[in-house]
This record gives structure tokens, C-alpha cells and sequence, in this order.
């Protein structure tokens, strides 16, 4: 995550207390759900309150998570692990991947939503051809990411503090892909998830270009997400990953079971990347009829549709 419209307000001291105490008494890592093996004691190692997020950093074992507070319940934007910083312990961000093989080679991948900064790191670590750009509106978020998560940027990864959708706007720069992994606690912001936010995106890919949208299917979203982005691009496919879903979008000739298989093998091949693609590409559901509201900029009632909180976690202290 973090890349929010700046209408949230920010969250108080007092609130940020009470998060605690509900992430406490659950025993839980919330949002994007991720296994570190026996239940083993866990701990606040640093909590901030930033103009946009309550976010609080904590261990499990060797794991360290970076956690967003959002109605005195926690939502995890990431983990890492502190003894092998390359492991994805988030299914969702080692699927986000799968889309490295819809085109022959990928050179320049923008990130929207930096959380702890772990697939932007991944990818500059395995793929060193590779130019990644990970904008995140949270200054707090991105100081943590690179006391806590690895990060490091340099001239093939590159940090920047802005809103997702500003960038594409004001910046001019293309890319071959474009990952969006922006939430405010259970739901996306609602102005990056609207079909004008999507046409903006695909106008910054190149020609072949792919886009790779992180999507939590429990509610009403998930059908109104992939109907809006279909509405900009001719072919969606869609992985499951444990909690979420990773929806891939591109133009141009369907892609063939057998198209990505070959592709998927010939990267695996060359860069034998810690989460091997080829195993990824055989989970693809292409999406053939779509159901959902088409979201635009003056309709997109992304709070009241989202029901994350009710459902998605029923252990959760109410």
C-alpha cells in the first residue's frame, strides 16, 4: 500500500491505542494473510502515526510485518523475513509476478503502493535488467520500508514520494508494467480504482504492456473492479492468491495457455527467479463475462459497497 485520497483523516493517538489492544487480543496479522509456521510470540517493534496512516511495525519469530490501523481494526501491507529478505511471504505479492510473463521481457515496472517495499526489492534483486519505480504517498511508509524491509534504492529502483494517480498524470515516463497494490485499510482508494484511472495507466504502457491489479474478492468490489478494468482492456485474467486475487490486464491477441507456459519457462530459465513463473501461469482463469458496476470518477462508492471488515475476518474482536 499506501497511496490513499487525501480526504481520510488522520488517525489519533488514542485510536492508534485501541488498534493495539484489538491486534493483541485477536493474536492476528490482518489484511493480506501470510503463514510463518507454529503461532509464536509476537510484538510492537515501532508505532507511528503519519499524516495518513496509523502503522505499526511487528515480529513474529524472524518475520516483521508493517501493519495499518483502519476502525480499530489491523490490516498487514506487508512482510518480510528478517533472515532471507527475498522470501515473499505474501501469496498475493509472489503472484503479482505472473505478470513478468506476458511479454517477452519487461525493462521498466512502475509500483503503486510501496507497503513495506518486499516485490519492488524482489524484483530489483532477481532481475537486474530491471528499472522499478515505486511511488507511495506516505513519507512514514517509505522510511520504514527501508529501516525495516531491505530497501534500498538506487538507480534501478527508484522511491518516490507522491499520490499513484498524480504520477501518471504528471509524469510522462511509460512502462512495460504497472502493479497497483494500493489500499486504505480493507478497500482501494476509491480515485485508483475508477475506469479514468485505469485509461491514465494504460496510456503509460508501452506498446505490449501489462497491468497487474491486486483485488480482495469477498465483496461486492471485487465484481465492480474486474467489470471497470475490463472496460479499458480487451483481455483480464485472473490468479487466486489465498485472500486476494491478482487480476492481469493487457491489449492486443488473447495470450495462449501455451504462450505463457513458453514464456514463463524461458524467464525461469534465464534468471531462475526465487518463485518460479512457470508454476504461476497454470492458475490462470481468464475472465469471459463480466457482472459488476463499471466505476467511474463521479461513481465510486468504494466504502459503502466494501463489507472486508464484517466478513473477511470473524475472529476479530467487534
Amino acid at each position: 500500500m499506501t497511496t490513499r485520497a487525501r480526504r481520510h483523516e488522520p488517525a489519533t493517538a488514542r485510536h492508534g491505542a485501541r488498534w493495539r489492544v484489538a491486534a493483541l487480543a485477536a493474536g492476528l496479522l490482518l489484511g493480506a494473510a501470510w503463514a510463518a509456521g507454529p503461532a509464536v510470540a509476537q510484538e510492537f517493534v515501532e508505532t507511528r502515526e503519519s499524516a495518513y496512516n496509523s502503522i505499526f511495525i511487528k515480529r513474529s519469530g524472524d518475520y516483521l510485518s508493517m501493519v495499518f490501523g483502519h476502525n480499530q481494526k489491523l490490516f498487514t501491507e506487508s512482510a518480510v523475513n528478517t533472515k532471507d529478505p527475498l522470501e515473499l511471504p505474501v501469496a498475493y505479492n509472489r503472484l503479482m509476478t505472473v505478470a513478468l510473463a506476458y511479454q517477452p521481457k519487461t525493462a521498466s515496472v512502475l509500483e503503486i503502493g510501496l507497503g513495506g517495499g518486499s516485490t519492488a526489492w524482489y524484483l530489483h534483486q532477481t532481475f537486474p535488467d530491471m528499472t522499478v519505480t515505486a511511488v507511495e504517498l506516505d513519507p512514514v511508509v517509505i522510511e520504514l520500508a527501508q529501516k525495516y524491509f531491505f530497501v534500498r534504492p538506487d538507480e534501478r529502483l527508484k522511491l518516490v514520494e507522491q499520490d499513484g494517480r498524480l504520477h501518471l498524470v504528471r509524469r510522462p515516463e511509460t512502462y512495460d508494467l504497472i502493479m497497483v497494490d494500493a489500499y486504505r485499510g480493507p478497500f482501494v482508494p476509491f480515485h485508483l480504482l475508477t475506469k479514468e484511472f485505469f485509461a491514465k495507466a494504460k496510456e503509460r504502457l508501452n506498446p505490449g504492456g501489462v497491468l497487474a491489479q491486486n483485488v480482495e474478492p469477498s465483496t461486492m468490489i471485487y465484481d465492480s473492479a474486474i467489470a471497470t478494468i475490463a472496460s479499458v482492456f480487451e483481455h483480464v485474467d485472473v490468479y487466486p492468491a489465498q485472500f486476494n486475487y491478482v487480476a492481469i490486464a493487457y491489449d492486443g491477441p488473447q495470450k495462449t495457455d501455451a504462450e505463457l507456459a513458453a514464456r514463463a519457462a524461458a524467464i525461469d530459465g534465464a534468471r531462475a527467479p526465487r518463485y518460479a513463473l512457470a508454476g504461476m501461469v497454470t492458475d490462470r482463469r481468464p475472465v469471459e463475462q463480466v457482472a459488476g458496476q463499471v466505476f467511474t470518477d463521479d461513481f465510486a462508492p468504494v466504502e459503502m459497497l466494501n463489507a472486508t471488515e464484517r466478513h473477511n475476518h470473524p475472529d476479530l474482536p467487534q
